[in-house]
């Protein structure tokens, strides 16, 4: 029986009994089934079967909606499901990930309009509908759990810097080709849904960490997401049962992971989640002198800044086409431009 589901997004296109029976239809009979909360781009459904096993199912974006006038993805959103797929199988074998295993998937939409991928269903509470009731040394059991997780995954190395979908379609033989062309992909999904992301200063933002991104030269994988609502656990303990959504994975600099796990922060790393990812082998270029408003050397710095205001120019974006609603939304929008302008001063652009 399904519960009662929560709004969906124009992105979301959960599955009907009849189709989560059609395509589950070879790992057993469906009893039950329901939407998990939480998530703000794909459909995300658990389903019960009769061998008392627990599969999760997560769809792409219908092609209805794609077509539908401007369409509600933003540049880099494209054919996120494949690349979550690719992922997932990519790290299955890597020690120190706990992600979950893909089961099937069906990509031919010949049961729905959507792709769709079956996963193993990991146990755990999401951190981010927890977090402010555990205590703080909970809180950093886990942050540093996900450190060593983001190097574990890190340990897995690319040939081409960018978004793996659709043949690295957004993507460059060089890390700065690939940020620029981040850069470019922001600006003109800003202008397609009338928000202003001060364009020219992104630019300049981008010219002055120029050469700190040429520093970069080994396309590394990073989950981009880490944040805690990616994040299953134990709230008594902080222990980490597993970490999801890879949809948003990509190939190039490490730093770029302590962006996603912590995108409202304009300051220093957490230090619980810096401590876990240098025990587990991560290397930070740490500034001695602590000058820096992020911790790190005045290259790693300046990139970080960079992948910082990238992110708050794209979350500010995407309130629109999303059509995010309600009181909480008014105050998002403002942490953002409030991040944005600090972001900005800090780059002195």
């Amino acid at each position: 029986m399904v519960s009662d589901q929560p709004t969906m997004l124009r992105t979301q296109r959960p599955l009907s009994a009849p189709e989560i029976a059609q395509v589950l239809a070879p790992l057993g009979t469906v009893i039950g089934h329901r939407i998990l909360s939480g998530g703000t781009f794909s459909a995300v459904q658990a389903a019960d079967l009769d061998n008392g096993t627990t599969v999760v199912l997560k769809t792409s974006v219908p092609e209805s909606v794609l077509a539908d006038g401007r369409t509600p993805l933003l540049t880099y959103e494209r054919d996120m499901l494949a690349t979550e797929r690719d992922m997932l199988m990519a790290l299955a074998d890597v020690a120190g990930v706990p992600s979950p295993r893909v089961i099937l998937s069906d990509f031919t939409r010949s049961v729905a309009n959507v792709d769709i991928l079956v996963t193993e269903h990991v146990s755990g509470v999401p951190w981010d509908t927890v977090e402010g009731s555990m205590s703080a040394k909970a809180n950093a059991h886990a942050w540093e759990q996900v450190g060593a997780i983001m190097a574990a995954i890190q340990s897995v190395k690319g040939a081409v810097f960018g978004y793996p979908a659709q043949g690295f379609a957004l993507g460059a033989a060089t890390w700065p080709g690939f940020v620029a062309s981040l850069i470019d992909a922001a600006i003109h999904d800003a202008e397609q849904w009338g928000v202003d992301i001060e364009p020219d200063r992104l630019i300049d933002a981008l010219a002055v960490s120029a050469q700190a991104l040429a520093a970069v030269t080994v396309p590394t994988l990073v989950h981009n997401d880490l944040w805690p609502g990616n994040v299953l656990l134990n709230p008594e303990s902080g222990s980490v049962h597993g970490v999801v959504d890879f949809e948003r994975a990509l190939f190039g600099d490490p730093l770029q992971d302590f962006c996603g796990a912590l995108s409202m922060t304009t300051g220093a790393i957490a230090e619980p989640l810096l401590t876990g990812y240098q025990r587990a082998g991560g290397t930070v270029p740490l500034d001695a002198k602590a000058a820096t408003a992020t911790g790190l050397d005045e290259a790693a710095d300046a990139r970080l800044t960079l992948y910082r205001l990238w992110s708050m120019s794209v979350q500010l974006t995407e309130i629109v086409p999303r059509g995010f609603r309600g009181a909480w939304v008014a105050d998002h929008r403002t942490t953002i431009n409030a991040n944005r302008k600090a972001l900005f001063a800090q780059l002195g652009v």
